[in-house]
């Protein structure tokens, strides 16, 4: 063999070699997805489809998968087999199969919404939205509780006041149901208020230009870029449906159509809840490792809903004004009193917060406007 022989050789095995660690990177990745994403199941009758019987195992087991009936793959990982392809070739495209200095997965598709675009859900509904929050609206937030083992050296900050152990996750969302940030692995025990006022501090929470505004449910201060219902008054949809009478002033009105839009991160969670098994039961990863998993399935949420065409999970939540049971804030009934130096809850007289009064103001305009609207145009249903 003379040396161009030999080094051809040499060559060609290194390319074997580089091609087998890709796989072998690929085959790592489709296993830490099919585990990570722990399936959802669906409570309901399916007709009868031989799906589970093969005796493969192993690579031809996967392959299988892939290739196979497509609620087998659905049914394991969420999502069908063309999307999951897409997910592994762009992980590889972009090398993010191992950790980059660049770009995390996180950033890549949990992004900040677009501050210049109209909502297409607040377009499509005319007079119910419109103009009140046609132009400034981006999208919601809320804080909802993931189950966890916590350290056994605090365990007792972990305990929620539903009395369970669980860490407290603060989202944006948009009104299509996209997650547009997350905060994860704070205890249990701490409020969303007290969640987003650090968030704004110091983990570059997508604060809006002025005039643009998130909603938020009373637990959080009606100041900034952050529009709150009115506090003692009805608020929540099934609570409206379930009464007579119908609206009875400016600020029912204004609440009902602040929930009823505010609603989508709600079926938000209610969809990453129930695509992603793992949030719901308990595990014993450390806990910085636990604090992960929500952000993780949060960012094959958005990737699902980016390429998967006709998603039937993400069709079943989309439904507006849908109520969603299992997703209220366990602190809910507790109003974090959000005083001027963000401290926290405040034991002493409250300093006067002249960015609340400017908040105040406009919301109180909204509602004006929205009940001189309604009672010439009642284009509301509460039944």
């Amino acid at each position: 063999m003379n040396m161009n022989d030999h080094g051809s050789a040499h060559h060609h095995e290194d390319d074997n070699h580089e091609t087998e660690n890709g796989q072998r990177r690929l085959n790592a990745m489709a296993a830490m997805t099919v585990f990570a994403t722990c399936s959802w199941r669906r409570n309901r009758r399916r007709d009868p489809v031989p799906m589970h019987n093969s005796s493969l195992t192993g690579r031809m087991r996967v392959n299988e998968i892939l290739n196979g009936h497509p609620q087998i793959i659905q049914g394991i990982i969420s999502m069908e087999a063309g999307t999951f392809r897409a997910l592994t070739n762009l992980l590889s495209s972009r090398a993010l199969l191992s950790p980059t200095n660049s770009m995390t997965l996180k950033d890549e598709f949990i992004r900040p919404p677009d501050y210049t675009a109209v909502q297409p859900l607040i377009q499509e509904h005319g007079y119910k939205y419109r103009p009140w929050l046609m132009y400034g609206c981006i999208g919601a937030i809320d804080g909802t509780h993931v189950s966890c083992v916590p350290p056994s050296e605090n365990a007792e900050a972990w305990i929620n006041r539903k009395g369970f152990h669980s860490q407290n996750v603060l989202a944006a969302c948009s009104f299509d149901m996209k997650f547009t940030y997350m905060l994860a692995g704070y205890e249990g025990s701490s409020h969303d208020a007290q969640m987003l006022a650090e968030a704004i501090a110091f983990k570059d929470f997508p604060i809006p230009p002025p005039g643009k505004f998130y909603l938020g449910d009373s637990g959080y201060a009606n100041k900034d870029c952050f529009l709150s219902p009115y506090r003692r008054e009805t608020y929540h949809l099934p609570e409206y449906r379930r009464r007579r009478g119908g609206l009875g002033n400016q600020r029912e009105v204004f609440n009902y159509t602040h929930s009823s839009l505010r609603n989508c991160i709600e079926r938000t969670f209610g969809v990453w809840k129930a695509r992603f098994k793992i949030l719901k039961g308990i595990n014993s990863y450390p806990m910085d490792k636990q604090a992960m998993i929500p952000v993780a399935c949060a960012v094959l949420h958005n990737f699902i809903w980016m390429v998967q065409v006709g998603d039937p999970l993400h069709e079943e939540y989309a439904v507006d004004c849908m109520p969603v049971s299992g997703n209220v804030d366990v602190n809910a009934d507790y109003v974090f009193e959000d005083v001027a130096s963000g401290t926290g809850p405040s034991t002493g007289p409250q300093q006067h917060d002249t960015r609340m009064d400017a908040m105040n103001q406009v919301r109180d305009m909204m509602a004006d406007d929205m009940w001189d609207r309604f009672q010439s145009v009642p284009w509301y249903k509460t039944t």
